[in-house]
């Protein structure tokens, strides 16, 4: 970990009481941990195109997309066997939808299963998505497999968290099924921002933190989702205050 340069513009090791950042350096830690370099360096190359699937969407669209076992096979591959692991938080419930058909105006009920999966790396921030299946047949075999699908699509949202390898670069402009821009997303700039300030307060400029960010994400800050950057800032946050009270009991 570096604090900042002194008036030689030399940069000192920052002893402190909080652990050692291994990557420091290459950079500033920002108080989060990272995964390995090596982890990082894998994150940031492209997808292979051979692993991409196309399948059709809405309005006989087609769109891109990686299937559940590529995706587990990609977390294998990029973070080890035994490496990374998922989990379900609270369990996956049935839900019934209203779907308006436009051409005929009938409102038609589809039922589907919905799960929120967290997805776990070492030296990362846990990533928690939320997977959608809906039932297609109403028998045993039918919910059998909208439940697992739920599971799966969960899984493979969580892990387009960390980057391309994981199939994120292929939602976006001229994705069928891509979702509109949400609210939410507004709020990415003012929290790319605050971590900035937050680096700023610590002695890093902007390039600094940067970097920090592209090692700790696999991604450049402005590639970055809200949720992500709340993510980051709350963990700089939480890393900083713990820092705060281990120094504040030595003193």
């Amino acid at each position: 970990m570096l604090k900042p340069a002194n008036g030689n513009g030399t940069h000192e090791e920052l002893q402190t009481s909080t652990e050692m950042d291994p990557a420091s350096s290459s950079g500033p830690s920002l108080f989060w941990d990272s995964i390995s370099p090596a982890v990082t360096e894998m994150l940031s190359k492209p997808l292979d195109a051979g692993l991409v699937s196309q399948r059709k969407g809405r309005a006989g669209r087609s769109y891109s997309y990686i299937e559940g076992h590529t995706a587990i096979d990609q977390a294998n591959r990029v973070f080890g066997y035994g490496g990374w692991g998922y989990e379900l938080v609270g369990e996956v419930v049935l839900r019934e939808i209203e779907n308006l058909d436009r051409r005929t105006g009938e409102v038609q009920r589809v039922r589907a299963y919905c799960a929120t999966v967290k997805v776990t790396v070492p030296g990362a921030m846990p990533k928690t998505d939320v997977g959608f299946h809906a039932v297609v047949e109403d028998t045993a075999e039918g919910h059998d497999t909208a439940y697992k699908g739920a599971v799966t699509d969960g899984l493979k949202r969580a892990l387009r968290s960390f980057g391309d390898q994981f199939g994120n670069g292929l939602y976006g402009d001229g994705n069928a099924d891509s979702p509109a821009p949400s609210a939410w997303q507004v709020l990415a700039p003012s929290l790319r921002q605050t971590i900035l300030e937050l680096g700023a307060t610590q002695g890093f400029d902007e390039k600094q933190v940067r970097d920090a960010v592209k090692r700790k994400m696999g991604r450049d800050m402005d590639q970055l989702s809200a949720e992500d950057l709340t993510g980051l800032l709350e963990a700089a946050v939480s890393k900083m205050q713990q820092a705060a009270g281990e120094n504040g009991e030595s003193a």
